[in-house]
């Protein structure tokens, strides 16, 4: 899937066995609100400052970072892309069985949300996207580090 206009919806969501391809009608039938705000904290992280590293805040750890650092040589962008990175396919329940394209198409939505989401949140720091896929990883998965300097030149 590339990075041009994302397809509708619409599509997949008929595509998955849905009765109606309008997704607010789909949420307000058959999801709830704790899985709507979950899904926000996803799409829209809360990304932390911490020693000059740019980590989302849902998976900052202390003991972990530590770990990283140790087994990186303090390289910021592994520490960083390593902590930052989702598996779309570990979002979901294992049993799910909705096609490679649903996956990608969350992965890809995931990718833009996390782009605004750094901007708004670290105006002044600049940040490399990674999106791979099979066979490259395990399904969709998102990446993000600061760049080598982090900061504009």
């Amino acid at each position: 899937m590339s990075e041009g206009v994302l397809p509708s919806p619409a599509h997949l969501i008929t595509k998955l066995g849905s009765w109606t391809p309008r997704a607010t009608d789909l949420l307000s039938n058959e999801g709830n609100i704790l899985h709507a705000v979950a899904l926000s904290a996803v799409l829209w992280p809360r990304f932390i400052e911490f020693e000059d590293h740019v980590i989302r805040e849902d998976r900052f750890d202390l003991e972990n970072f530590r770990q990283w650092q140790e087994s990186t040589g303090h390289n910021r962008q592994a520490i960083e892309s390593v902590m930052n990175h989702v598996h779309i396919y570990d979002l979901l329940p294992s049993n799910d069985e909705a096609p490679l394209e649903a996956y990608e198409y969350l992965a890809q939505v995931l990718l833009r949300t996390w782009k605004a989401a750094l901007v708004e949140q670290h105006p002044t720091r600049q940040f490399e996207f990674l999106y791979a896929t099979e066979p490259d990883d395990y399904g969709p998965t998102v990446y993000v580090w600061q760049t080598l300097s982090g900061v504009p030149s």
